[in-house]
């Protein structure tokens, strides 16, 4: 790492502790000789505004100081260009710094940024939204939904579970025409979770095969089924092992085309994006990452 550096901090990560993280975080970097610059965020869309800003000013790299909605909003900024992205994990869920092998200690991730190695990786995109990790319909947008609202209390995967067992009540269902290199589908279903990366809801491996460098989606495809099947499914899928079940289907596909009988909100990244009918394709090595 050379020249100068933004460190975006959203200091509510993490319960509150996003501005501690990232302050402490500072000092070690400008210990290492990085010159660096602080922007807090105080509302949606700051830190993609900020991410912007760093492109334009042709600064070196850009540092997300929070969790997976930092990322997603700073990525939408750095897509496609030169400037290079780092980490510092401090949020609920933190799956992007989980596949990019990047630890939740501020001191270890410091440590990985100052040693700058760095990997291109792609991102998805769905409907002019880049994405890191996974985008969801069905099931899981609905609990996304509902942990993005904070209807439930905790964060990272005890505020998933929470979401499931209070969705559990009241799902019925979505009937979804879907479209990619694998062919078509037309049918009722759970949850379609199309994946750049393994995992969301803070280490939920919907997608365990799901590299960031393959040039390819892949997709965890649920029909809908009973409730006492989706009762035994569902706690498989913490380790991927969902994958195997009669009612899941695994697709790897460059597009995917989405449509239902109404529209459905669709999240990626934990936030919300864009509503059904809806276009999800790989945009390969997008994005320049500084990680082990």
């Amino acid at each position: 790492m050379d020249k100068k550096w933004i460190i975006i901090a959203n200091p509510t990560s993490g319960g509150g502790r996003g501005r501690k993280v990232a302050e402490a975080a500072e000092k070690l970097i400008r210990a290492g000789g990085v010159e660096t610059e602080f922007v807090f965020t105080k509302a949606k869309g700051d830190a993609a505004m900020a991410a912007k800003n760093a492109v334009g000013d042709q600064i070196s790299g850009v540092i997300a100081c929070g969790g997976d909605g930092t990322v997603h909003e700073v990525i939408n900024s750095l897509a496609t260009s030169q400037v290079v992205f780092g980490l510092i994990p401090c949020g609920r869920g933190n799956d992007f710094a989980r596949a990019m092998n990047i630890p939740t200690s501020y001191k270890k991730a410091t440590e990985i940024l100052l040693e700058g190695r760095t990997k291109r990786i792609d991102l998805g995109i769905v409907e002019g939204h880049f994405f890191a990790t996974v985008v969801t319909l069905g099931f899981d947008s609905e609990v996304a939904r509902l942990v993005f609202e904070k209807a439930v209390p905790f964060t990272g995967t005890a505020a998933y579970i929470l979401g499931v067992i209070k969705m559990f009540r009241s799902y019925k269902g979505i009937n979804l025409r879907m479209t990619g290199d694998f062919g078509s589908v037309d049918q009722p279903v759970l949850l379609t979770a199309t994946g750049n990366t393994s995992s969301y809801g803070g280490g939920i491996k919907i997608v365990p095969d799901a590299s960031p460098t393959d040039g390819l989606l892949d997709v965890c495809h649920a029909r809908m089924m009973s409730r006492s099947k989706i009762l035994r499914l569902l706690p498989t899928a913490f380790w991927g092992g969902h994958t195997s079940n009669e009612h899941i289907s695994m697709f790897q596909t460059r597009t995917l085309k989405l449509d239902t009988d109404v529209p459905v909100v669709l999240f990626a990244d934990g936030e919300p994006v864009c509503e059904t009918p809806a276009t999800i394709s790989v945009v390969p090595q997008a994005l320049t990452v500084v990680c082990p």
